[in-house]
């Protein structure tokens, strides 16, 4: 009898341990445990603890209970306290960008002589040196950062010629402007008598004079006729760019990333990224670029056929991929920029009755384009920085959806810089055409408007709040200007910009909205909303560790959070160096 007692007593105790003790084929591979982690969903729960398995999330709680279910091999990490997010899903990067810090945030490098050319003065000295040193007659070429030039006076040709007589000059500001001087309009044939290509433009003094910034298709004529001396960048050269560029955007606690336009021949380029190196970055979902339009054909109906054969040409749609790397959408640009600025506008610039801005695709060209690669079931995003150009794709986006209509298309514009009619806001909530927002542009690019926008515009221009307000579903993101999710989410709760002017208060958002649509609303963007951009059972366990915790932070010190962590699927890709004698945080 006493040997029976014992048995069943030993007997129960192993099952107490069996139900205790998880097998390790089903316990957790590691927990995150004693953190304050926003899991970011529908009712932003806050949690202490995640159990991670195969990269995704299978629990979460308190740490208590989720503890439990860690196994022998299981890796437990103490989070001390620290706050957690969703990993930052950035909806619109450029693959490949040098990049240099900014105001918290990073920004796409300036040519290394021009760093520290911030004011007009300094940038003459700089182009004064860089000719001494350069043969007479050779190009001087360079990129200004763009962020320090809102309110200044751009050089003119003649300001540049004082300093630089005897080399032609081209400067990049931005992506849709160059300023050059006397002896690059002169290699160029540009003089007074020449016409604004379409689509383009070059500026003049009051007589008429071009006076040495040439906009958008018009940077073409400059272009083309500088010397193609600079050594070809080899693919292993333009991988190592690629993969320091993302690696980067890890220590911002980007854990996703849209890629807002990459030509049909780079995408074998970003496919072999992956391949070798996908495990240690952020995943990745590359948009197609086709540019039918001005700024890359003088021949629209050339550039018209050749878009479409390029999307009937590639053979897949949006969606195809895995959740390392896959396809999105098609993507175009309608319209210039906000640092020329370019944008399209309803009405006219500020002081410049008869200029209303770029359109770089007629209507018709758009339209064909898109009702192409709408009915072979992909997804459309567009860059439309001015108001004229949301109309435009709107109005064309709802022909298309009425002549075929699509549940669930997810067409988009990206930015929407300058707010859009009432009327073409009502059509985007009914035809559910989402907005992937920069709030960031609101730091670095809003001094800018100023140059274009009336006050009225002005108090509107980068909107959120009225986006939302109209049940339009608005996702954020960069575009570089600058990168760094806190810095946005900084912005659209503050609406702050680098000079600190705030900027369009009655579009701010509150701190959750900001956070759901740096994560989520990303995540919803690319149709990935059910496998990411939340911490919540069954997604991958893409997260963030902050230094501090946000949801406490006065709003003017969120962009100065520290990044502490990012992982993806439970693997740590981007660790904060810590101080010598800190505390580091701590796994078992």
């Amino acid at each position: 009898m006493r040997r029976q007692v014992l048995f069943l007593l030993g007997f129960t105790f192993f099952l107490m341990l069996a139900v205790s003790v998880p097998a390790q084929n089903v316990a957790p591979d590691v927990v995150y445990h004693n953190g304050k982690i926003v899991t970011a969903n529908e009712g932003f729960t806050i949690v202490q603890a995640i159990a991670v398995k195969d990269g995704k999330i299978v629990a979460v709680g308190p740490s208590r209970e989720i503890r439990r279910l860690a196994g022998l091999r299981t890796r437990q990490v103490d989070l001390q306290g620290k706050t957690v997010l969703p990993g930052f899903y950035d909806n619109h990067i450029h693959l490949g960008e040098g990049v240099q810090a900014w105001k918290g945030g990073l920004v796409p490098a300036a040519s290394e002589w021009l760093r520290e050319a911030d004011t007009l003065d300094k940038l003459l000295a700089a182009l004064k040196k860089r000719a001494a040193n350069t043969p007479k007659g050779q190009w001087i070429r360079g990129t200004l950062a763009r962020e320090d030039w809102p309110n200044q006076r751009v050089p003119t040709r003649w300001d540049v010629d004082k300093v630089v007589p005897d080399h032609p000059v081209a400067l990049a500001r931005g992506p849709h402007t160059l300023i050059v001087n006397s002896m690059a309009l002169e290699k160029a044939g540009i003089t007074r008598e020449t016409p604004d290509p379409p689509g383009g433009w070059i500026f003049r003094s009051e007589d008429g004079a071009p006076n040495g910034r040439v906009l958008e298709a018009a940077r073409r004529m400059i272009t083309r006729v500088i010397p193609s001396d600079r050594k070809k960048e080899t693919d292993e050269e333009k991988l190592a760019r690629y993969r320091q560029h993302l690696q980067k955007l890890a220590g911002l606690g980007i854990t996703s990333v849209n890629i807002a336009g990459l030509v049909p021949q780079d995408l074998r380029l970003v496919q072999e990224l992956y391949n070798r190196w996908g495990e240690a970055l952020p995943r990745a979902t590359v948009m197609v670029r086709v540019r039918p339009g001005h700024d890359a054909y003088d021949d629209v109906e050339l550039g018209v056929k050749n878009s479409i054969n390029e999307i009937i040409g590639l053979g897949f749609r949006t969606g195809f991929g895995n959740e390392r790397l896959k396809i999105g959408g098609i993507k175009m640009s309608i319209d210039g920029g906000m640092s020329a600025p370019v944008f399209w506008s309803v009405k006219p610039y500020k002081g410049r009755p008869n200029f209303y801005g770029a359109q770089r695709i007629p209507d018709d060209a758009f339209y064909r384009v898109a009702k192409t690669a709408h009915e072979m079931g992909w997804q459309i995003g567009v860059h439309t920085m001015g108001d004229g150009a949301a109309v435009m794709v709107v109005n064309q986006l709802e022909k298309i959806l009425k002549e075929k209509p699509r549940a669930d298309h997810r067409h988009h514009l990206h930015h929407v810089s300058v707010l859009p009619p009432e009327e073409t806001l009502k059509k985007m909530g009914r035809l559910g055409i989402l907005v992937a927002s920069q709030p960031g542009f609101t730091v670095g690019l809003g001094a800018y408007a100023e140059e274009a926008l009336d006050p009225d515009r002005e108090a509107s221009q980068n909107p959120s709040k009225t986006l939302l307000n109209h049940g339009i579903r608005v996702s954020y993101g960069s575009d570089g200007a600058p990168y760094g999710p806190l810095v946005a989410i900084w912005a659209a709760v503050t609406r702050t910009g680098w000079d600190g002017k705030i900027r369009g208060p009655g579009e701010a958002v509150s701190l959750k909205q900001a956070i759901r649509m740096h994560t989520y609303e990303s995540a919803y963007l690319t149709f990935d909303e059910k496998t990411r951009g939340s911490l919540e059972v069954g997604k991958v366990a893409d997260m963030v560790v902050l230094g501090k915790d946000i949801m406490e932070a006065r709003p003017a010190d969120i962009r100065t959070i520290p990044i502490e962590r990012t992982i993806v699927g439970g693997n740590e890709i981007y660790t904060a160096k810590k101080p010598a004698g800190a505390a580091a945080i701590g796994a078992k």
